[in-house]
């Protein structure tokens, strides 16, 4: 899928319905209108709320014209199911990334 600049291609508090990977291009991710990070080719996002079933924590926003793979709920999930080591990729992914949120937040 080619994106444009600027286009909110997931919002915080809406379902997940898909999981993105960076081919090209660049992507803001925002938590209550603060920066978290900006990702770029080969990492992915949309993974949290697929797997937990919960609305998105966060928006995200092209920050330059990228392209992106876009894979659904239904594929997502067997994706995981058929090759663990995806699974265990993305779990690390969102183990690492609630990590560093965490040393965001006040103790």
């Amino acid at each position: 899928m080619n994106v444009p600049a600027g286009k909110v291609l997931v919002k915080e508090g809406d379902p997940g319905r898909e999981f993105y990977v960076i081919i090209d291009g660049a992507v803001r991710i925002e938590r209550g209108g603060q920066l978290i990070r900006t990702m770029g080719p080969g990492e992915f996002f949309g993974d949290i709320a697929l797997v937990v079933e919960r609305p998105r924590i966060a928006t995200a926003t092209a920050d330059a014209d990228s392209r992106m793979l876009v894979v659904g709920h239904r594929e997502f999930h067997s994706l995981m199911d058929q090759f663990p080591s995806i699974r265990i990729s993305v779990l690390e992914s969102i183990a690492h990334r609630l990590a560093d949120l965490e040393l965001d937040w006040p103790h």
